[in-house]
Parts: C-alpha cells; structure tokens; sequence
C-alpha cells in the first residue's frame, strides 16, 4: 500500500522517548524535504564543558551524536518521503 506524503510528519524514536523524535515538512511548492531533529539535552555541567570547549575552539572532527530507532510502522512514511524526493 503505497502512502502519501502528508505536509507534515513527526517520527517518534521506537524507544518512545520524546527527545528522540523527527519533524518531517514537506514542501509541495519547492518539492523539498525538511528533517528537523530534535537534540537531546544534557545536565548543567556537560553543557558547561561544551560551553569552554566551544568557547576555545574545539571541534570534534564526528560532530555531535545520538540514536534513532525507526519502528516498522513508520516504513510507509520513510518511503513516501523517498518517493517524494524522485
């Protein structure tokens, strides 16, 4: 069953956490695809060592890193999306 591309999708991670989650926006006029991924948050002193590294420059060559799990029913989506990118 093949699905269409909604304006608008959220994929939530199949660990149902909601900081692991992607907006999906499609826009029919441009025929582009907008992926907005949610950045999970950390406690006060990880973000301050984030902060000083920033702040001296450092730059991990890997950037910043962390999961998503996507669930079987959320396939269709994934392959709208696709088809909507041809």
């Amino acid at each position: 069953m093949k699905q269409e591309l909604k304006e608008t999708e959220l994929l939530i991670c199949r660990c149902h956490s909601h900081e692991h989650q992607i907006f999906v926006y499609y826009d029919e006029d441009h025929k582009e695809l907008y992926l907005c991924i949610h950045l999970t948050e950390h406690g006060f002193w990880r973000r301050l060592k984030s902060g000083l590294k920033y702040i001296f420059g450092y730059h991990c060559r890997y950037g910043h890193w962390d999961e998503f799990l996507f669930d079987k029913k959320d396939a269709d989506k994934l392959q709208a999306m696709a088809d909507a990118l041809r």
